[in-house]
């Protein structure tokens, strides 16, 4: 399964089959979380891949360690990461690359980001000063059962517009904040597509993309609903959205690549006339 149809098939499991992950593709997704493509390499995010995953359902709130929800995954993949200048971003976008991976495999996944304790995870991993939990995701077979397949609705019910997607409309613009976007290129509008079908874990979608001939530039709507323990989850959103558009237009044979350093995020704004509430996260240039 190649990245663009893992991207266009995954969904978020909640309920997980009981059998393990052979050994050969838990070592390969393992491998990804060394070897993913970084947005700032000098900072320092891991994915801890958790075999057993009864140890870390007991460390996640009452109700979502349960069996009858994401305690049935036989796996967990963690993520942490050094709390340092662009840390949420960065672990976004390089934990996403595990996800899609673990897709093309034909496994769920779901994006957790607060039903945890973060002090226990931190001392089960024995984390140094200053390296935060950010994320974890369930690693496993979906259950396509009956039961899973209810367990999956009634989540739903809780959190609407989890299956809804901002249009493209919305979230894209042209070189001026709020400008339609027009162009006929197939490939840059499928890669957008793609890019607007990423997961956030508050289901609220905050990215917003401006297209500026071969430069797209990334921003983030901030909403104070996603502070979260200090965690500024909307940029862990946006590194989310930034993957699935780096992922894509790479296998499209695009050779471009996110820069996040090296440019004035308020310069930028002010040439592209974005309003206040929004901050500029990333420049991808086109090759």
């Amino acid at each position: 399964m190649s990245y663009i149809e893992a991207i266009r098939r995954r969904f978020s499991v909640r309920h997980y089959q009981a059998k393990p992950i052979p050994e050969e593709i838990l070592e390969t997704i393992e491998k990804a979380s060394r070897t993913c493509t970084p947005l700032d390499e000098k900072i320092q995010m891991h994915c801890h891949l958790i075999k057993e995953g009864k140890q870390v359902a007991g460390l996640m709130t009452l109700q979502t360690g349960r069996s009858w929800l994401f305690g049935s995954a036989p796996h967990f993949i963690i993520a942490t990461a050094l709390e340092t200048p662009g840390y949420m971003l960065e672990t976004g976008f390089r934990m996403e690359q595990m996800v899609v991976l673990a897709t093309t495999q034909g496994l769920g996944t779901c994006w957790i980001g607060g039903l945890f304790t973060e002090e226990q995870i931190a001392g089960f991993l024995k984390l140094p000063d200053g390296e935060r939990v950010i994320a974890i995701t369930p690693l496993g077979y979906p259950d396509n059962s009956f039961y899973g397949r209810t367990v999956h609705n009634l989540m739903h019910v809780h959190t609407p517009g989890s299956q809804r997607r901002k249009p493209i409309e919305q979230i894209v613009s042209g070189p001026k904040f709020g400008l339609p976007l027009e162009t006929s290129d197939r490939e840059l509008l499928e890669v957008l597509e793609l890019t607007r079908l990423a997961p956030s874990w508050t289901n609220s979608q905050p990215w917003r993309f401006l297209v500026d001939g071969d430069d797209i530039i990334a921003l983030a709507e901030i909403k104070s609903s996603r502070f979260y323990h200090g965690k500024l989850y909307y940029r862990l959103d946006v590194g989310i959205a930034m993957s699935h558009f780096y992922l894509s237009a790479k296998e499209l044979g695009w050779q471009g690549k996110w820069q996040v350093n090296g440019f004035d995020p308020a310069r930028v704004a002010q040439q592209h006339t974005v309003p206040a509430g929004y901050e500029v996260l990333g420049i991808y240039t086109r090759h």
